[in-house]
């Protein structure tokens, strides 16, 4: 494919003197180079965000602009530059070219240069200029929303190189990706959490793993639920596809809410990408509990880790209790479990009949050379009945004034 022509720039008559002409240009070429330092300061990036503990959410659900106020100069025959014999002449260039990355109109004009089939040497130099401003700018701002777009749509280019190229640039700032992402679905009012994806990197690296039984309450893992009140536009499912570095380090959990409008097409699209086992389809209501593998007799759920503030916290229930009945019927498994509350409402009370497990103790026990004190029975009867009022799965959001 051709590369994109683009038209010559007006050539002036060279000065009297060369010496004098070399000074002008030397001076020229401090003052472009001097221009990120006049701007003013980068905006924090991923990296000092995710170890910030300080650091507050953004007041405004919508994007806050940090346009510098500037016109941009001439972008084709800045490109053409690129091209330029001399090195001093390419580096003036790709320093003038950074400016467009300060505005949504600038990048704009990046984005159609890069569409437009370019040369590779312009196609990489405008991917370097949308790399450092993607790992370098708040992930809040419009202008990473418009950098992580292009780059989004590079990444599917017919032109091999482009695509690959940008394709790269998404999985190593594979983070900021993600907190573009989730700080869009955040203003689109999708119900996730956490809400702001700071949070996200907080407790753990980004290239942990949760390990089994890890604490439900917890913000490592980047929660979805796709119910009845998840965003219908395509953009809203456009964002989810970009969440998959989440699925790749097991730390995303998605709820496909009974009731919820996708269709049988986009599920298979969410399972393809993050994997069946992260996708989960649920009732509306939420109990609130883990469960542990079951080495017992008999039938029944043995719940591993209770979250905080859900419906079983509430109704007193703990890690080791197992759940035997459910409104006077044997519940099997934690499938039956899952099955029955499908039928119930939010609000809805519901009797569970529990008994306190000595699994824990036993497996201790087992695995613990130390002597450890006698097995004590347990503190309350050994079976009791606990009447649980079902919640949702996410608390919603309060009314704006």
């Amino acid at each position: 494919m051709l590369p994109l022509q683009f038209s010559k720039c007006p050539q002036t008559a060279p000065p009297a003197s060369s010496a004098n002409a070399r000074l002008l240009q030397l001076t020229v070429a401090l003052l472009v180079l001097a221009i990120p330092a006049i701007t003013g300061a980068q905006t924090p990036g991923t990296a000092d965000i995710a170890t910030d503990s300080q650091q507050a959410l953004p007041q405004s659900s919508q994007p806050q602009s940090t346009e510098t106020a500037y016109e941009l100069p001439a972008l084709a025959p800045l490109l053409e530059q690129l091209a330029a014999p001399e090195f001093s002449q390419r580096q003036q260039a790709v320093t003038q070219l950074r400016q467009f990355a300060d505005s949504v109109d600038g990048l704009q004009q990046l984005g159609s240069a890069l569409a437009a089939n370019p040369a590779p040497e312009i196609a990489r130099r405008i991917l370097e200029v949308l790399e450092y401003h993607f790992s370098v700018t708040d992930f809040s701002t419009p202008q990473i929303s418009a950098t992580a777009d292009i780059l989004e749509q590079a990444a599917t280019s017919a032109r091999w190189d482009i695509a690959e190229a940008a394709r790269q640039i998404l999985d190593r700032l594979w983070t900021t990706r993600v907190n573009v992402a989730v700080a869009e679905l955040v203003r689109m009012k999708a119900p996730l959490r956490p809400k702001d994806p700071r949070l996200l990197w907080r407790e753990s690296g980004t290239d942990a793993v949760p390990a089994f039984g890890f604490n439900p309450d917890s913000d490592s893992i980047l929660r979805i639920f796709i119910d009845e009140f998840w965003p219908q536009s395509p953009r809203a499912f456009e964002l989810l596809q970009r969440l998959a570095g989440m699925g790749r380090y097991g730390r995303v959990s998605i709820y496909s809410i009974q009731g919820n409008n996708l269709t049988d097409e986009q599920l298979a699209t969410i399972k393809a990408i993050f994997g069946d086992t992260r996708v989960q389809a649920r009732g509306r209501v939420c109990l609130g509990i883990l469960q542990e593998p079951f080495f017992g007799e008999g039938t029944g759920v043995l719940i591993g880790n209770v979250e905080k503030d859900s419906s079983a916290d509430k109704a007193g229930l703990e890690g080791g209790d197992v759940i035997t009945k459910m409104n006077d019927e044997p519940v099997q498994d934690f499938d039956d479990l899952v099955t029955r509350l499908k039928q119930c409402r939010v609000g809805e009370e519901i009797r569970l009949e529990v008994i306190r497990s000595q699994q824990r103790l036993r497996l201790q026990r087992m695995l613990n050379p130390a002597p450890l004190p006698p097995e004590q029975p347990p503190a309350g009867p050994a079976k009791r009945e606990v009447t649980v009022k079902l919640q949702g799965w996410y608390l919603p959001d309060p009314p704006e004034n």
